[in-house]
């Protein structure tokens, strides 16, 4: 009996997993990707992988403006990632603190997914939370 009972118990628990998994979003492997490549490479490759296959053409203005945070707040040494909202299927936007040696940066990514691999649409960096984060992230 107690065998049986263990039994349907660990076959409800797979059976839900799927529904408990599809509501913790995953980050786009784009943002990932570029994260880990800033760890070890520096902001130049992270933003080069951003932006590889992105309308945007140009990541001067991105690397500048993380080269300038570095200059205050040192290395990057890691990241958060504190929600990835999806709109629909095909656009989503992270919220990031990337973490640096002396305080942390907070981002917002936008990616969408065209084909078979997310690309980076837009994104923007600040040191002030409420420059990023929306409001209900302070309410709780």
């Amino acid at each position: 009996m107690k065998r049986a009972i263990l039994l349907a118990l660990v076959c409800m628990a797979i059976a839900a997993t799927p529904a408990l998994n599809g509501q913790t979003l995953a980050m786009p492997p784009v943002i990932r990707d570029g994260l880990e490549i800033y760890k070890v490479k520096g902001a130049a490759a992270a933003v080069a992988r951003w932006l590889k296959d992105s309308p945007i053409t140009d990541g001067s203005d991105v690397a500048r403006e993380l080269a300038k945070i570095e200059g205050f707040y040192g290395r990057m040494v890691g990241y958060d990632v504190l929600d990835v909202v999806r709109f629909g299927a095909y656009a989503s936007r992270s919220y990031i603190v990337i973490l640096f040696e002396k305080g942390p940066v907070y981002a917002w990514v936008d990616c969408y997914l065209p084909k078979d691999q997310w690309i980076v649409t837009s994104l923007l960096f600040n040191t002030k939370a409420d420059m990023i984060l929306p409001a209900k992230m302070f309410t709780h």
